[in-house]
């Protein structure tokens, strides 16, 4: 890691896929689900890495819609947004997975 302290708990590795999510939130209007795309860059036992056009911010809770090639499908998998930063017009963002 260029000029830092590595502080992730479990090594990363490649995961080039893409990621269907969604979040949800409450405004006056009632609950507001918002369906969004990415791209998966790495993943570890407790997160993954992942570039999306919608601006995420630390704290929020995601369902991934985690795919499963052995029978098409996806895997709901819940995810909390660990840090996120702008690089190119996209976000990158560091995702925390929820027990």
């Amino acid at each position: 890691m260029k000029g830092g302290v590595e502080k992730r708990a479990s090594p990363r590795r490649a995961f080039e896929r893409p990621i269907q999510f969604d979040l949800n939130f409450v405004d006056s209007q009632g609950l507001i689900t918002i369906e969004q795309e990415g791209s998966g860059v790495d993943i570890s036992e407790n997160g993954l890495g992942l570039i999306t056009a919608y601006p995420l911010k630390r704290d929020e809770v995601l369902r991934l819609h985690f795919p499963v090639d052995a029978v098409e499908t996806t895997l709901p998998v819940f995810a909390k947004v660990a840090w996120a930063k702008l690089v190119e017009k996209r976000f990158r963002v560091g995702l925390e997975f929820l027990a």
